[in-house]
């Protein structure tokens, strides 16, 4: 308990949700998987009011090299009854989302009119994923759903004991999951019956990632290689703590944060450690790849761009306000959240390109669709700027 206290000074630097998360894990690692569902139960009644004395701390500012960054101009916002901290997902015109209010949202993606919810009976931080018409995804209240794209109407719903925070992935007609039980899930897409289920021993915060054959998913020691076919492991790169979120994989290499405050890049097939880079804190956020680079954020409030090939520094930039998102690349930017808003930053040179101001925090990884950026806030809004 007293190793988990320790991390408690640096978990109260992160947004509120990333904090549940690290410190579920955290606890999953040195007690039992009941202790962890009666501390995350704890944290997240308690979540509310350290996200606000979390905001009220991070008042600052915002230098001028982010002043002087050029405006991205507002398109719609749709108003929720609760935190955005899903990140959205866009399908065919629409931009589906979920809320700390316990509702996923269709909008249309254009003009931002709702189009329908579905209730459930905890919040969504889960990202959804859509397949074949359907929409998948996770809810505090422990379980998966699947509904209609077009109608919201519930396919099919699927129990676990735990809280399901992880974002669902589609392939070939399968749903993966992680649970913070410690599983790792795969369940048919159009029934919801369970094919396997991979035990990692630990938490399970990340969201996983499909390649060929293999499904990787982080935990709370490593990463994990896991056949989808069988749910058998395939091969396990350790780390020091947690692995929070999802890894990137790009020409068979598999890119990943850990709190131990390493990004590593391994071998997709065997799991052998290419190179390994040691950041500035720990890192709760999933890396991207482009061009040679990989790109990701640190809870230092540095944004890095290293070399693909040797693990090297290209550039690092100090956002001056946190970084509280993973970064995405479209059009030679970079963009994530932050304690005050959206961003943008050069992906070749490292300097600010763009800011849109909420004032309150994003958590919620944005995502382009049709040149247009949509991502959620703790406001309850969900914005589409552009």
């Amino acid at each position: 308990m007293k190793d988990t206290m320790k991390r408690i000074n640096k978990v109260a630097l992160l947004p509120a949700s990333v904090a549940l998360l690290l410190l579920a894990s955290e606890v999953n690692v040195a007690a039992t998987n009941s202790i962890v569902l009666s501390t995350y139960a704890t944290i997240e009644f308690a979540e509310a009011d350290i996200f606000e004395r979390e905001t009220a701390a991070r008042e600052v500012t915002i230098e001028n090299d982010v002043k002087t960054a050029p405006t991205i101009a507002p398109k719609w916002k749709f108003k929720t009854g609760g935190a955005v901290y899903s990140s959205p997902a866009v399908s065919g015109g629409v931009v589906y989302f979920g809320s700390y209010d316990h509702h996923l949202y269709a909008a249309d993606a254009v003009s931002g009119r709702g189009l329908w919810k579905f209730k459930t009976e905890g919040r969504i931080s889960s990202q959804p994923a859509i397949a074949d018409g359907v929409v998948f995804f996770g809810s505090q209240d422990n379980r998966l759903y699947a509904v209609d794209a077009a109608t919201g109407r519930e396919r099919w719903k699927f129990k676990t004991n735990y809280a399901v925070v992880s974002s669902p992935i589609v392939a070939g007609g399968v749903v993966y999951f992680g649970g913070t039980n410690g599983m790792l899930y795969a369940l048919d897409a159009a029934t919801g019956a369970e094919k396997w289920q991979f035990n990692s021993g630990t938490g399970v915060p990340s969201s996983p990632v499909v390649a060929g054959d293999t499904v990787y998913i982080g935990y709370a020691l490593g990463l994990y290689a896991v056949d989808v076919q069988t749910g058998q492991k395939k091969w396990r790169a350790k780390t020091d703590t947690t692995v929070l979120a999802a890894p990137a994989i790009a020409e068979g290499i598999v890119y990943f944060g850990s709190l131990d405050e390493h990004l590593r890049a391994v071998d997709a097939k065997t799991g052998e450690e290419r190179w390994k880079f040691k950041a500035g804190g720990i890192i709760p956020f999933a890396p991207a790849v482009a061009g040679g680079i990989v790109y990701f954020a640190g809870a230092d409030g540095h944004l890095y761009a290293v070399d693909v090939k040797n693990g090297k520094e290209k550039w690092k930039w100090k956002s001056p306000v946190g970084i509280t998102s993973s970064p995405i690349i479209a059009d030679g930017n970079l963009y994530f959240g932050s304690s005050q808003g959206l961003h943008a930053v050069n992906a070749e040179t490292g300097q600010p390109a763009g800011m849109f101001s909420t004032n309150r925090i994003v958590t919620s990884t944005p995502i382009i669709a049709e040149k247009i950026i949509y991502f959620g806030g703790w406001d309850g809004s969900l914005y589409a700027v552009r």
